[in-house]
């Protein structure tokens, strides 16, 4: 959902695009919008895609891969060294960046004792109490767009999946969910972060309808976080409000699909992401006013 967005603003500062994607060209709009369109073989042939990414690249004489899908992102980083010696640019976070970002149990350990950071309790099964007190979520430690989710899950539900080593089990917090675009550049150090509260989203958490959300609270929460990971570019972090506090629920390391979002509120965060791939500065902070913003829709003949 990001793609049209990060091709547009790429080939707005000149960029070169080859588009890839496991389907026919003729099924998505967005290529028509690359110079080049080649249909992918699966990630999950993990060497068949990571060779036809590098054979891809020499080919066209690309410099960087900009993966937007979290499958992708986990592939890649399994399979950096495909890409050691190359000169390839893989745009996105690092691998100890990653470690936690694609892990919650893991990103919930990190910041569990951090006082500026509400964290919602986290357990395996190895360690959920044997008496729950509170109305929980299970999920894949490593979930994407809410995909094995259980809300308000039954201790027959949990007894289900209580040998599936992938769940974790977090106590349900009610409230608005609120998601930060958030870009920083590890080498200045200077940050920028766009939130919005997501008031419609789809069932694998998508927001459609958005009320941009200039809240100093929540940016310096976003900013502790992004400096105490060393994040550098662009990720989208996920927060549920409940009594005045934000709860860290999840973070995105890549673009969101409601990126185009911050980029109508006047920061271009494709290209500030790009910047913080090549060492170079980025604009800071802007001035956000509170507006609704709505994702819509059109009909196209290919």
């Amino acid at each position: 959902m990001s793609a049209a967005c990060a091709i547009s603003k790429l080939k707005e500062k000149g960029h070169f695009i080859v588009g890839c994607d496991i389907y026919p060209g003729e099924w998505h709009h967005e290529t028509k919008l690359c110079d080049v369109f080649i249909q992918a073989p699966f990630a999950t042939k993990e060497d068949v895609y990571c060779q036809f990414l590098v054979d891809t690249c020499k080919k066209h004489n690309l410099q960087y891969i900009i993966p937007l899908t979290d499958l992708e992102i986990d592939v890649i980083n399994r399979n950096r060294s495909y890409f050691k010696d190359t000169g390839i640019h893989l745009c996105m976070q690092s691998a100890d960046v990653l470690v936690l970002a694609r892990d919650k149990y893991a990103l919930y350990n990190f910041f569990k004792d951090d006082p500026f950071v509400p964290s919602i309790r986290t357990f395996k099964f190895s360690n959920l109490p044997e008496t729950i007190d509170f109305h929980c979520v299970a999920k894949p430690f490593n979930g994407r767009s809410s995909e094995g989710l259980l809300l308000d899950a039954t201790r027959e539900q949990l007894n289900a999946i209580k040998n599936k080593d992938v769940y974790i089990i977090q106590e349900m917090i009610d409230g608005e969910v609120f998601t930060v675009d958030y870009c920083r550049s590890s080498k200045f150090g200077t940050d920028v972060a766009i939130p919005r509260q997501e008031l419609l989203r789809t069932k694998n958490g998508a927001g459609t309808s958005v009320e941009i959300t200039p809240d100093d609270s929540l940016i310096e929460l976003t900013r502790h976080i992004g400096s105490k990971l060393n994040i550098n570019g662009c990720v989208n972090m996920e927060f549920v409000e409940n009594n005045g506090k934000y709860y860290l629920i999840d973070i995105n390391p890549r673009f969101s699909a409601g990126v185009a979002f911050s980029v109508l509120c006047g920061y271009d965060m494709i290209n500030s992401h790009m910047a913080c791939m090549e060492g170079k500065e980025i604009q800071g902070q802007i001035k956000l006013t509170k507006q609704i913003i709505i994702k819509k829709y059109i009909e196209v003949i290919q």
